[in-house]
């Protein structure tokens, strides 16, 4: 069986899914336009705020409604366990070496999520006495999972997606989980809590896998309340492509994260040519493939979803060449996205990133997004 049980090639089948459906379809006033619709149509500059707090609420439960809901609920305390030894990496200088451990910490009273922790070191070596701003880095589509995003994987071309390791030696505390389905959770792992679509459906008859994957980024930021490498106040997160529409709708349901960055994961879906990628080839948003396939009646885009993180600082990572996500550089919504930023006075908080690239995380991208994270998260200089 496939690692990704949400996949055909794993066992998930979107019509057997939708014949046990009874969910209604919501409509909005986006439903039935070809064209995203405006934010603030025919709004002053004055009024816009208002306007917008107004609107989100709505926005945000016909969100919930297309995502559909889990039925976990996270542990009723909060712990670790360190998985073998620690081990240090000393980068190319400038930079922190760093420790590394791996541990696993309860999703719910009776799943474990596994991860990396990396905390960097003091110029001596040792680990520091106060608490670090913290990132929750979150990996690709690879069977590795959090391997990949700290080095540990480094088959092919992966320089470009270890950003955990990158934010480590820059001085962030940054915990790189594995996804569901993924790493340690993939469906052979003697790890997986999960094996197929069918056992995790029946469990969560009205949720999808997104809404997992968000549930258990929150779970993740729990944890790092009450590590005490990591500063609780100050976590962001980011991801590309299976990590950035992760980092997207973790920060849609966890407040905590202060700032976020999505690498080439994100389009419109009625500009999307592939846009049975939520629904029919993955189980990651199946209520979507309900609309189809008049795409039109689609009650929300990519638009509204990036607009309700505001005003919470995001980078948006875009290739106009990126053939798994295209036309999003050339988008006209991220403006309608900066306009929502700006209503709060903060349109220097949304910060697209447009490159003439294919589907990857340039290293001139990465600097600028450890950049940012490092100002919003107060990261302190070395």
């Amino acid at each position: 069986m496939s690692y990704l049980w949400y996949w055909p090639d794993g066992g998930w089948d979107f019509a057997a899914w939708k014949s046990r459906q009874s969910w209604e379809p919501v409509v909005s006033e986006q439903s039935g336009s070809a064209e995203p619709l405006p934010l603030f149509a025919d709004c002053p500059p004055g009024k816009r705020l208002e306007r917008w707090e107004q609107a989100r609420a709505g926005w945000q439960a016909v969100s919930a409604e297309v995502l559909g809901s889990v039925n976990d609920v996270p542990p009723a305390t909060m712990s670790w366990e360190y998985l073998g030894d620690e081990f240090v990496v000393t980068p190319p200088a400038p930079g922190h070496s760093y420790a590394m451990r791996r541990l696993r910490y309860p999703l719910t009273d009776d799943e474990w999520g596994y991860a990396w922790l990396l905390t960097p070191r003091d110029p001596t070596g040792h680990a520091g006495t106060e608490p670090r701003p913290a990132v929750v880095a979150l990996h690709q589509t690879t069977a590795s999972g959090k391997a990949e995003v700290v080095g540990l994987e480094t088959t092919g071309n992966t320089s470009h997606v270890q950003y955990a390791a990158e934010l480590a030696a820059r001085g962030f505390v940054v915990l790189a989980p594995d996804a569901i389905a993924f790493g340690e959770r993939q469906a052979g792992h003697t790890n997986a809590h999960y094996r197929s679509a069918e056992e995790f459906f029946a469990a969560h008859p009205d949720g999808s896998v997104m809404a997992k994957m968000a549930f258990d980024v929150s779970r993740a930021v729990d944890l790092l309340q009450v590590l005490p490498q990591a500063d609780a106040r100050r976590v962001g997160c980011i991801g590309h492509s299976h990590g950035a529409y992760g980092t997207l709708f973790a920060m849609l349901a966890e407040p905590r994260i202060a700032a976020g960055v999505a690498s080439c994961g994100l389009n419109l879906l009625r500009r999307d040519p592939s846009r049975h990628r939520w629904w029919r080839q993955t189980a990651l948003i199946p209520r979507l493939g309900l609309y189809a396939p008049a795409v039109e009646q689609t009650p929300l885009d990519f638009h509204h979803w990036l607009a309700l993180v505001a005003p919470r600082p995001l980078m948006v990572v875009a290739g106009r060449r990126d053939a798994i996500f295209p036309d999003v550089g050339e988008a006209r919504w991220l403006d309608q996205v900066r306009e929502v930023y700006a209503a709060y006075g903060a349109d220097g908080s949304f910060v697209p990133w447009v490159f003439d690239g294919p589907h990857t995380f340039p290293p001139a991208a990465r600097r600028q997004a450890y950049r940012m994270l490092a100002g919003v998260l107060d990261l302190p200089e070395s």
